[in-house]
């Protein structure tokens, strides 16, 4: 009934109004300089990127995921990606993938995580289809993914290994796949992202902002700690004295790591790489507790193959996070690269903290991805032309999912003899 009158639109107008008025003066203080700034001033590289002292084909991925939801705990997750591979002087090649997992699930949370699993290996996959298509010509690629390398969710509960084990083994061998090929042939594999809120530099310039002001005994509880908020939350069991030492070096408000840069670098630069750890946790003496709870668990063939599939992850050196800026006027972007392409080599497994990379270290790989994303550089929005229209190509409209795909897998699958039945929310609907 479009014409009826919404009688909660005067309660809504008086709502917005309140919270406006919140934010407004909230606000007010938003210059104050962060605490931080001079920690994050020293760890700033001035550079204005070339965009000619680029090398390597720019092979730029994205995808899209939709799922199925059907009675009896029925569901499907349709994963797609693409790989658009841009040759300097010729037209731009296109790489295609498609994943499909169908299964049935009780647990809401499988239902959340699932289909971005789906959706990585199709990423991963394609991307190195892609390099070993680019490599296979004789030339040098350069793999760019929108969003993230790093795992910060790491799949840790049993409960995933005993539903979709399989789902995992493949996740752990598609990302190990293609940083082995990284790092055996020597080309980066890159992500960015305009709106990352993690907190991995503000907590490294912490820890070292506490030992420049004689702190050095709060460092380990810092390390602890995931973000300023968390850290908050721990500081309520410290000693009195701990709590008002370490107070003037945290924010009132937290400020994210591009926040922090943004507050930080008025000029064109990067902030020096910062290893990441593993955001799973590994005993020092003994093989890792969740090797232990898969082997518990799963039957022995089984456990077998997804802790191959975790060993062979964590063999890989792992990823590097930078925050880059390619403007004065820009907002930072997270840059995350392979940290093979940064000269490291050691399995990510032995690595137990976060640690910058030295300055002195040959960057000059970091700085040619930096000049190949200077190059692309349009504005805030259209950040990376070639990255736009593998989002454009690989995205995956609801509407053309329940359209034309949807009705394939049902056909299909109940062809093969699965019991498909709509739940009945979608047949109220009219599906």
């Amino acid at each position: 009934m479009p014409h009826v009158r919404d009688i909660f639109f005067d309660e809504f107008y008086a709502e917005l109004e309140r919270v406006a008025a919140s934010i407004a003066r909230d606000e007010e203080d938003v210059e104050t300089p962060p605490a931080l700034r001079e920690e994050a001033r020293r760890r700033w590289r001035p550079y204005v990127p070339d965009p000619e002292d680029r090398g390597g084909v720019l092979i730029s991925v994205d995808g899209g995921v939709q799922v199925s939801n059907f009675a009896y705990g029925g569901f499907v997750a349709a994963g797609r990606a693409c790989a658009v591979v841009c040759w300097p002087g010729r037209d731009r090649a296109i790489e295609k993938r498609v994943k499909i997992y169908v299964e049935e699930v009780y647990d809401e949370r499988d239902r959340g995580f699932i289909p971005g699993y789906v959706r990585m290996i199709s990423e991963y996959d394609v991307a190195r289809a892609a390099a070993e298509r680019v490599l296979g010509e004789g030339a040098q690629p350069l793999v760019l993914l929108d969003g993230s390398l790093y795992f910060s969710r790491f799949p840790y509960a049993i409960r995933e290994y005993q539903h979709h084990p399989e789902l995992l083994a493949e996740l752990f061998t598609s990302i190990a796949a293609l940083h082995r090929l990284g790092m055996e042939r020597g080309f980066p594999v890159v992500a960015v992202s305009k709106d990352s809120t993690v907190f991995y530099l503000y907590m490294a310039l912490l820890k070292e902002a506490a030992t420049r002001a004689g702190l050095g005994r709060l460092t380990e509880q810092i390390e602890r700690a995931t973000s300023p908020l968390d850290l908050r939350l721990k500081m309520v069991k410290w000693p009195p004295e701990d709590r008002e030492a370490m107070r003037p070096l945290l924010e009132e408000r937290p400020l994210c790591d591009t926040a922090l840069i943004r507050a930080s670098a008025k000029e064109e630069g990067y902030t020096q790489p910062l290893m990441l750890a593993p955001s799973i946790y590994f005993g020092r003496d003994d093989a890792p507790a969740l090797y232990r709870r898969i082997k518990e668990n799963l039957d022995a063939e089984t456990a077998n193959r997804v802790i191959r599939a975790l060993q062979d992850f964590f063999s890989h050196p792992g990823v590097a996070v930078t925050y880059w800026k390619p403007t004065r006027k820009a907002r930072p972007f997270r840059v995350d690269i392979s940290a093979a392409a940064l000269g490291y080599t050691e399995p990510w497994g032995r690595r137990e903290g976060n640690m910058f990379v030295e300055w002195d270290r040959d960057l000059s790989r970091l700085e040619a991805v930096l000049n190949h994303l200077g190059y692309w550089f349009c504005n805030e929005v259209e950040y990376n032309v070639p990255l736009m229209q593998a989002d454009m190509i690989a995205r995956f409209d609801r509407t053309l999912y329940r359209t034309k795909y949807e009705p394939f897998i049902i056909s299909r699958l109940k062809r093969a003899g699965l019991d498909i039945t709509g739940r009945r929310r979608t047949l109220r609907k009219g599906g």
